[in-house]
C-alpha cells in the first residue's frame, strides 16, 4: 500500500553568504514515486533538517526550556509570562505549554522515518558512500529528536515506521535503546570528514558529531538513571566504546578550539567592530576579538540560520537571540546599548550565578598576565540599571567591564537583574548609510528587505562544540588533558583532575548554552538532590519587577523538582487524542498552576 510523503518546507544548503538556507515547497509525493533519484534523496534529507528549527522558543525549543530552567538564568519577561513558569517548574494557562516541542520533534521523526524506510527506492547512487551517508544522517537526526523528547518528557511513544498508529509511551530504557542504536548506525554509516565554513555541506551532521552525541547521551543516561552502560536495541554500549569514539573525534576529525572562546559569539563580528565601522563595540576592540563566523572549526553541530525569514517563515532566524535580548521602550536606548538590540527580555542572568563565577575565578591561578576568567565579561552583558527618569541607578552599576555602556531598563518587565547573556543576543551594526540595523544585513546587504530584528538573527545556535568533546573525554577517563586544554584557552593554569573541577569548568565554559540544566540532572542521579540544592541557592539578591526593587522570591525548587522528577507535562491535547493510551507525568496537577510571580 502506498503512503503519502509530506516534505514541506525543506532547506537547501547554499555555499554563498555563510551557508545561508533557502526554502522550497514540494508537491505531494508517495512511496511509489519518491524518492527515485539522488536529488530526491537530498530533498528528503534536508526536509528533516527543517524540523530542527523553531518559530517560538517558548513552546517549541528544548534548548530554550533548559536554559530558563537552570540556575544560570531567571525567567524574566512579563509578570504573567510562561518564562517565569518555566523558571519555577510550573505551567501557565494549561498543560500544553510544551506542545510545540512534542509536535516539532515528531514531525522530524516522521520525516526521518519516511527517509529511512524509502531511501532504497532510489534507482541509482553516485556512490555507495553517498547512499550510506543519507541513511546515517537520517538516523542521527531521528536520534536527536528522540533525545530531545526523552529529556523533556521521559518515556514517549516510539515511532519507527510510516504507519499512523496510536502507541503507548515506551519506557525510558526503550527510548534510549533506539537513540543509541540510531547513533551507532550513524557513526558506522557516515564518512570520515567534516564540513567547515565555506563547504557546500556545512550544517550537515557528521560521523564526529554522532560520536560526540553518543558521549553526551551516555553520560546523561548513566548519570540520570544510575546505570553503567547505554542500551541498544540489541546489546549495549560501554564506557570504553564511548571513549574510543571521543578519541577518534579528538585525533582524526580536524575539529579544534578557536583561539578565543569569545570569537564564537556574534558580538565580535566585523560589521560591528572593524575600523571602518561608524561605531565600534569598545569591549571587542579592547580585547582584540574577531568573530570566526558560523560553522567554525570548533562547531560539530548547530542549527543554521539566515536572512530569508519572513513573517510566514520566521524560524529561519535564530529566534532564541530575540527572546534572550533585553526589553527596551525608549527609542534612544539602542544607541546607548550598542551593539545590543532589543528583544523580549527572557532569561536575565541570575546574580547568584555571577557571584559564584567571580568567587570561583578569584581562586584560580592565571597565565599571560590575566587576573580574571575572560569568559565572565565575554559571556555576560552587565549594564548600569537606571531609573525611568535617568536620575540615578536602581540596583547599582553591575558592569563587569568598564567598556560596557549604560542602559535604561524597561519597567514593565519582571526579574531584571542587571545582566543578560552575550552569547545569544540581537546585535546591531551601522550600514554604509549610517543606519542602525541587524549586523547580518550589514554583512550581507541586499539579501533581505526585512527590518525587524526578530527576522534577522543569522548566528548559528550551537549544540555541540569541540570544547565539550574534550571535557567529556576528561570526565570519562578522569584525566585532566582535555580539561586543561579548555582552561589554557581562557588563560587558566593547568590543574589535576577532580570531578568537582570538571563540573566547575563545564559550568563556566558552557554558560547560557543550555547544557547546565542537563548536567545538573545527570550529576544528581535519581534523587535529584544536587540539582535541587543548586536551584534553591537562587535567592538572597534584589531584582527589578515593573520598576520596583523586589527581593528574589524564596521558592522550594528542590521540592518541585523532585515532585516532577525533572520532567515537563505531556501535552494534554496529546493525552486527550490518545483515548487513554498516554498518562500524564507526576507533579503536573492543579497545584502546578502558575498565575503570577508576585503570588508565589
Amino acid at each position: 500500500m502506498k503512503k503519502l510523503l509530506y516534505l514541506l518546507p525543506i532547506l537547501l544548503l547554499l555555499t554563498s553568504c555563510e551557508d545561508f538556507l533557502d526554502t522550497k515547497l514540494l508537491t505531494e509525493k508517495t512511496t511509489e514515486n519518491f524518492p527515485e533519484t539522488e536529488k530526491d534523496a537530498n530533498q528528503m534529507l534536508t526536509s528533516i533538517y527543517a524540523k530542527l528549527l523553531f518559530e517560538d522558543p517558548e513552546t517549541s525549543s528544548e534548548y530554550y526550556t533548559a536554559q530558563l530552567a537552570s540556575d544560570d538564568c531567571l525567567g524574566g519577561n512579563l509578570s504573567y509570562s510562561g518564562n517565569c513558569a518555566t523558571n519555577f517548574l510550573l505551567y501557565q494557562g494549561n498543560l500544553n505549554s510544551r506542545l510545540g516541542i512534542w509536535d516539532r520533534c515528531y514531525q522530524l521523526i516522521n520525516h526521518a522515518n519516511n527517509t529511512i524506510n524509502t531511501l532504497d527506492n532510489v534507482k541509482s547512487w553516485s556512490s555507495e558512500g553517498e547512499r550510506l551517508r543519507h541513511f546515517g544522517e537520517a538516523h542521527f537526526l531521528r536520534a536527536w529528536a528522540y533525545y530531545e523528547l526523552v529529556k523533556i518528557f521521559g518515556g514517549v511513544p516510539l515511532r519507527t515506521t510510516i504507519e499512523a498508529v496510536n502507541l503507548p509511551r515506551a519506557s525510558v530504557d526503550e527510548v534510549y535503546a533506539l537513540i543509541a542504536s540510531d547513533i551507532k548506525n550513524a557513526i558506522e554509516m557516515m564518512p570520515n570528514r567534516i564540513y567547515p565554513a565555506g563547504n557546500a555541506m556545512a550544517g550537515h551532521a557528521t560521523k564526529y558529531a554522532a560520536e560526540a552525541l553518543a558521549a553526551r547521551v551516555f553520560l546523561f543516561y548513566t548519570g540520570r538513571y544510575d546505570k553503567k552502560t547505554l542500551p541498544l536495541m540489541e546489546g549495549e554500549i560501554t564506557k570504553e566504546q564511548i571513549i574510543k569514539w571521543l578519541e577518534d573525534c579528538i585525533n582524526n576529525s580536524g575539529h579544534a578550539l578557536v583561539s578565543d572562546q569569545r570569537n564564537l559569539w556574534a558580538y565580535t563580528n566585523s560589521a560591528t567592530n572593524s575600523s571602518t565601522s561608524q561605531k565600534q563595540y569598545a569591549y571587542a576592540v579592547k580585547h582584540k576579538l574577531a568573530w570566526e563566523g558560523n560553522s567554525s572549526i570548533e562547531t560539530l553541530f548547530a542549527n543554521k540560520h539566515n536572512l530569508t525569514s519572513t513573517w510566514t517563515y520566521t524560524w529561519f532566524s535564530n529566534t532564541c537571540a530575540m527572546f534572550y535580548s533585553p526589553s527596551g521602550d525608549d527609542a534612544d536606548w539602542k544607541n546607548e546599548s550598542y551593539p545590543f538590540n532589543f528583544g523580549w527580555g527572557a532569561g536575565p542572568v541570575s546574580p547568584g550565578m555571577v557571584q559564584d563565577w567571580k568567587e570561583w575565578s578569584n581562586k584560580q591561578t592565571f597565565l599571560d598576565g590575566y587576573t580574571e576568567d575572560p569568559r565572565i565579561s565575554g559571556s555576560i552583558w552587565s549594564y548600569k540599571a537606571m531609573d525611568p527618569n535617568n536620575e540615578g541607578n536602581i540596583l547599582g552599576d553591575f558592569r563587569l567591564d568598564d567598556s560596557e555602556p549604560a542602559y535604561t531598563v524597561s519597567y514593565r518587565y519582571y526579574e531584571q537583574t542587571g545582566y543578560f547573556n552575550k552569547k545569544y543576543i540581537n546585535i546591531n551594526a551601522y550600514n554604509s548609510n549610517g543606519v542602525l540595523e541587524a549586523f547580518g544585513k550589514t554583512l550581507y546587504p541586499g539579501i533581505s528587505s526585512q527590518t525587524s530584528p526578530q527576522l534577522l538573527n543569522i548566528a548559528d545556535l550551537i549544540h555541540i562544540r569541540f570544547a565539550d568533546v574534550l571535557l567529556m573525554h576528561s570526565e570519562l577517563t578522569s584525566d585532566a588533558t582535555g580539561l586543561n586544554k579548555v582552561r589554557q584557552r581562557s588563560h587558566l593554569a593547568p590543574i589535576s583532575y577532580t570531578l568537582d573541577a570538571l563540573k566547575q569548568e563545564r559550568r563556566w565554559e558552557f554558560a547560557f548554552e543550555s547544557i547546565r540544566w542537563w548536567d545538573m540532572l545527570r550529576w544528581s542521579g535519581p534523587s535529584l538532590e544536587e540539582a535541587g540544592n543548586a536551584l534553591n541557592r537562587q535567592t538572597g539578591f534584589d531584582i527589578i519587577n515593573a520598576a520596583a526593587i523586589t527581593p528574589m522570591v524564596k521558592y522550594d525548587y528542590k521540592k518541585r523538582l523532585q515532585a516532577t522528577q525533572g520532567y515537563w507535562p505531556i501535552p494534554q491535547i496529546e493525552i486527550d487524542r490518545s483515548n487513554g493510551m498516554l498518562e500524564q507525568n507526576p507533579g503536573w496537577g492543579p497545584e502546578a498552576q502558575f498565575s503570577d510571580w508576585t503570588k508565589m
